[in-house]
C-alpha cells in the first residue's frame, strides 16, 4: 500500500511551515515529482516539529501526494538541545560521519533510480551522483523494496574540508522504510559502505581519540532508531576556517536582504547559535544607534520654534555627535548604512586566520 504524505504529518501543518519558510519545495525539471527540505530557517530558528524533521530530502509524486523517498529524519549534534536523550550506557551502532552530500535514490521512469540532494533534484551533486549511479551501479544492485536507499556523495569537486584522496563513488550510509521510517538494512551493495565502529556504548563513542583527516561519527541506538552526531573539533576548527566564518563575515551578511540566510545556508548546525548570536548582538547595537538618533532628533525638533527652518535646525544639530545621521533623518534619507559601519567587527588576529 503506498505511502502518502499525509500519512507522515498533518498537511495543513505542511501548508504553514511551507508559507512560513521553514519547508522549501523544489519541482523535479522533468518528472512530476516534488522535494521537501527543511530550510536554514528553520535550523537557525530551532523550529523543529513532525514536517521539518522529516522533510529532509522527501521525494513525492505531485499528483498523487505518494512518498517515493523518505531519507533520514533529522538528526542532532550530542548535547544540543533539540538532541534525544542519550544514556552513556547505552548500546549503539556507531559509524563514520562522512563529509560529502547525502544522496538520496528515488525512481524515476520505467524502474530506473536517480540520486537527488537534501533540497534538489538537480543540484551539481545529485547529477553526479546519478552519473556515477547509472554507470557503476544501476544494472549491479536492485535496492530493497519500499525502502529509500541513502549514500553520502563524495568527490574531489565536492571536498569540504575532509580530503578523501580522490575518492569519487557513492558510499551507502543505510536505508529507510518509507512506511514505518524505520533503519533497515542493506544486502548486496556492490560499492563502498561507510565505516563502522567496535565502540558498544556512547560513553565508548565519546572517550574514543579523534581521527585525523575526518569529520566525526553517528551514533545509532537501535532500541528506539534514533541517532545523534559527535563532531570533532578540529573538523569544526577547519571548516571555520575553510568558509571564513567570523564575526566580520556575520556583519557582512547583514548588509544585504538575504545574506545571513545565504551565510548559514550551508554551516553545520553547531555554528548556527553562534552565528545568530553575533548576528542579534550587532542588530542591536544598530537599533540602539538608530534609537539615540530618533530621540535626538526629536528633542531637536521640540525645541526649535513654531516655522522653523533648515537652518534652525543646523544651528543645533551641527553641534550634536550625531549630526550626520540627523540630517539624513532630517531629509527622510536612510542613516542605517551609516550606523552597520559604526558596529563592523574588528579584525582579529584569529579571525585574520580563520578567513
Amino acid at each position: 500500500m503506498a505511502t502518502r504524505l499525509s500519512d507522515l504529518f498533518d498537511l495543513d501543518l505542511l501548508d504553514r511551515m511551507t508559507a512560513d519558510g521553514y519547508v522549501r519545495v523544489q519541482r523535479h525539471p522533468r518528472l512530476p515529482l516534488s522535494i521537501y527540505n527543511y530550510s536554514e530557517k528553520a535550523q537557525y530558528a530551532g523550529v523543529w516539529n513532525d514536517v521539518t524533521l522529516l522533510c529532509r530530502g522527501l521525494v513525492v509524486d505531485t499528483a498523487t501526494g505518494t512518498v517515493l523517498a523518505r531519507p533520514f529524519a533529522k538528526f542532532f549534534n550530542h548535547g544540543q538541545p533539540d538532541a534525544p536523550a542519550f544514556d552513556l550506557t547505552d548500546k549503539v551502532v556507531v559509524t563514520d560521519k562522512a563529509d560529502g552530500s547525502l544522496g538520496v535514490l528515488f525512481p524515476v521512469d520505467g524502474g530506473a533510480y536517480a540520486i537527488a540532494t537534501r533540497g534538489s533534484f538537480d543540484s551539481t551533486q545529485a547529477r553526479h551522483a546519478t552519473q556515477v549511479w547509472r554507470a557503476r551501479y544501476a544494472g549491479r544492485f536492485t535496492p530493497p523494496p519500499g525502502a529509500t536507499v541513502l549514500f553520502e556523495i563524495i568527490y574531489p569537486d565536492n571536498r569540504i574540508v575532509i580530503d578523501y584522496a580522490g575518492l569519487d563513488d557513492l558510499v551507502l550510509l543505510g536505508a529507510v522504510e518509507i512506511a514505518t521510517g524505520r533503519s533497515v538494512s542493506v544486502d548486496g551493495w556492490p560499492g563502498p559502505v561507510v565505516e563502522t565502529f567496535a565502540y558498544p556504548t556512547l560513553a565508548d563513542a565519546l572517550a574514543a581519540p579523534p581521527r585525523d583527516n575526518r569529520e566525526g561519527l553517528v551514533v545509532h541506538r537501535l532500541a528506539d532508531d534514533v541517532r545523534v552526531k559527535v563532531k570533532y573539533e578540529d573538523y569544526l576548527r577547519l571548516h571555520r576556517i575553510v568558509t571564513g566564518l567570523n564575526a566580520r563575515s556575520v556583519w557582512e551578511s547583514l548588509l544585504t536582504p538575504a545574506g545571513f540566510d545565504d551565510l548559514v545556508a550551508d554551516l553545520p548546525d553547531e555554528f548556527h547559535t553562534w552565528a545568530t548570536d553575533v548576528a542579534t548582538d550587532l542588530t542591536a547595537q544598530v537599533e540602539a544607534l538608530a534609537a539615540a538618533v530618533e530621540s535626538a532628533y526629536a528633542t531637536i525638533v521640540a525645541g526649535l520654534p513654531d516655522g522653523w527652518t533648515r537652518k534652525d535646525f543646523a544651528l543645533v544639530a551641527a553641534r550634536h555627535p550625531e549630526r550626520g545621521s540627523l540630517f539624513h533623518r532630517l531629509d527622510e534619507r536612510d542613516y542605517r548604512p551609516g550606523l552597520w559601519q559604526r558596529v563592523k567587527p574588528a579584525m582579529t588576529g584569529t579571525d585574520e586566520e580563520d578567513g
